[in-house]
């Protein structure tokens, strides 16, 4: 992982059809995944997203029901 993906540990997951996460954004910090979580919530009401942790920076795609232990997902 390069020194620029570790510095974007915060992320917005969104959850897919298929019961995979996707992620959308990455973020340096979570005020800013807090503010555009704030914004997709309100823009589209009907898809779930999460606000997570992801150190490891690698995952692009992750099970709903089988999630790694690196990415920590706050509820929101």
């Amino acid at each position: 992982m390069t020194y620029k993906e570790r510095l974007c540990c915060w992320a917005i997951a969104r959850l897919l059809p298929s019961e995979q996460w996707i992620i959308v954004a990455r973020f340096r910090s979570r005020s800013d995944a807090d503010g555009h979580f704030q914004f997709l919530r309100q823009t589209i009401p009907h898809v779930k997203f999460e606000v997570v942790f992801d150190s490891s920076g690698e995952s692009h795609r992750l099970s709903a029901t089988c999630r790694p232990s690196n990415p920590v997902s706050i509820a929101l």
